[in-house]
């Protein structure tokens, strides 16, 4: 949660959140948003000129600070994807994974991967995202990255383009169910 706010500028400059399990995380997306060159704190991307200070009306209620916000996030979570890519890109390339980038729909990344290197590439992806969270921790100033964060939930593994491994996709024109294809946790691809 925010937590409580005050609106001491003598000490913070603006509105200030504590107490909340989540208070720095909209402390951080407040700073960047009101900054005068707002920029994602992984790659240095800078917010359109629509919805930059300069060029925002100093009226009161006309800041669009929730869009501002939406922005950093939004482009935070893309910064998060080229990351990853690159990251994946790198490792298929130097341990010699036989898989390729196929597409990625949001918050997805899918590989087309040689079966006999889909283990290899599930550690890849888990390790891809290891780097990616860290970048963004430090970058963030933070010098702990806790192990519930920092690997995938799980890295599915299968031969279909479903949206859940143990979907078994049957409809009127398809009646054969799919077998399930697999959903690794980090210790379970170890």
């Amino acid at each position: 949660t925010k937590g409580k706010n005050t609106h001491r500028a003598d000490i913070f400059g603006r509105k200030f959140w504590y107490g909340g399990t989540e208070s720095f995380v909209f402390n951080k997306l407040e700073e960047i948003a009101l900054s005068d060159k707002p920029q994602t704190p992984a790659l240095g991307c800078g917010i359109t000129y629509a919805l930059s200070k300069e060029y925002l009306p100093a009226k009161f209620g006309s800041d669009y600070m929730t869009s501002r916000i939406n922005w950093v996030v939004q482009s935070s979570g893309v910064d998060y994807l080229h990351l990853l890519i690159v990251s994946m890109e790198h490792l298929i390339a130097k341990y010699n994974i036989q898989a390729r980038y196929l597409i990625s729909v949001h918050d997805e990344l899918r590989y087309l991967v040689k079966e006999e290197d889909r283990y290899r590439a599930a550690l890849a992806l888990q390790i891809a995202n290891l780097w990616t969270r860290s970048y963004f921790a430090f970058k963030l100033g933070m010098d702990d990255l806790p192990q519930s964060v920092a690997f995938f939930s799980s890295v599915d593994v299968d031969k279909v383009l479903r949206k859940e491994v143990d979907m078994p996709c049957v409809t009127p024109s398809q009646p054969n169910p799919i077998p399930p294809g697999e959903s690794l946790n980090i210790i379970q691809t170890l």
